[in-house]
């Protein structure tokens, strides 16, 4: 007797569920059916980071660092007041963004005219990297990287309010991506100085203390010189090479 003939279009159908099966599995031919495959996470590494968490209030001091869009002109114009932090790289790398935090005030107190309400006033913010000499930012010669940004540029993003007993404050958070990549060697201690041009408002800006590195950041104020205080101030440094993806792995992730 013989056996029945197996039915080849059963068999035909199984091969071909398979093979659609394994294709899947392995994404092939996905770029000839125009499917966007997903893309490896960004590579975003932190040279430096002492931003405060999105959630923690608990630093609300700010350090004047603010002008009338003045170029800079070494131990004079520290008259108006600036503000240093200073890192230090473990390895060579490349900054491609930065990241701070910093806050509007208008005081408050006897004698004083009533506070006017804070608000985002800064036309543009200068970022700029400067050698160390001696524990302290040289304060003679040009910069080693200097750059102006407008508020757009430097993404300014309202963060909160907080009202203090000698001042009403609104909190903001920044980033920016250089117009040109600025390096630094391993082990060379560097010191960023971030400053507004808040325009005469009445309204100061100054930079948010941070969470602790080493304690030491530096202060340029009125007859005083440049000296140093026993704080951090809030930034980040980056090797990304923009904002969406410093914002795909958060601005206040650990380094």
């Amino acid at each position: 007797m013989l056996s029945p003939r197996p039915d080849n279009s059963i068999v035909r159908r199984c091969c071909l569920l398979s093979a659609v099966l394994a294709c899947t599995a392995a994404g092939c031919g996905s770029e000839d059916r125009g499917i966007t495959q997903p893309n490896p996470p960004p590579s975003v590494v932190f040279s430096h980071n002492t931003l405060n968490a999105p959630d923690d209030r608990s630093s609300l001091d700010v350090v004047s660092s603010y002008g009338y869009d003045a170029p800079y002109i070494p131990m004079l114009n520290t008259l108006l007041p600036w503000a240093w932090d200073d890192f230090t790289n473990a390895t060579s790398a490349t900054i491609r963004a930065v990241s701070w935090q910093g806050g509007y005030c208008s005081r408050k107190g006897p004698g004083l005219p009533p506070p006017v309400a804070p608000r985002a006033v800064s036309r543009t913010f200068q970022v700029w990297f400067f050698p160390d000499v001696n524990g302290g930012p040289q304060t003679f010669g040009s910069p080693q990287y200097g750059v102006t940004l407008t508020s757009a540029e430097a993404h300014e993003q309202f963060a909160f309010d907080a009202v203090r007993s000698d001042a009403d404050c609104a909190y903001y958070d920044y980033t920016a991506v250089l117009p040109m990549p600025f390096p630094v060697t391993a082990g060379t201690r560097y010191w960023l100085l971030i400053r507004a041009d808040r325009l005469d408002t009445g309204i100061y800006w100054g930079w948010r203390v941070g969470r602790q590195d080493n304690s030491i950041s530096a202060l340029g104020a009125l007859n005083g010189g440049i000296r140093t205080q026993p704080r951090d101030l809030a930034f980040s440094l980056f090797s990304a090479d923009s904002v969406s993806e410093i914002t795909s792995v958060g601005f206040h992730r650990q380094p």
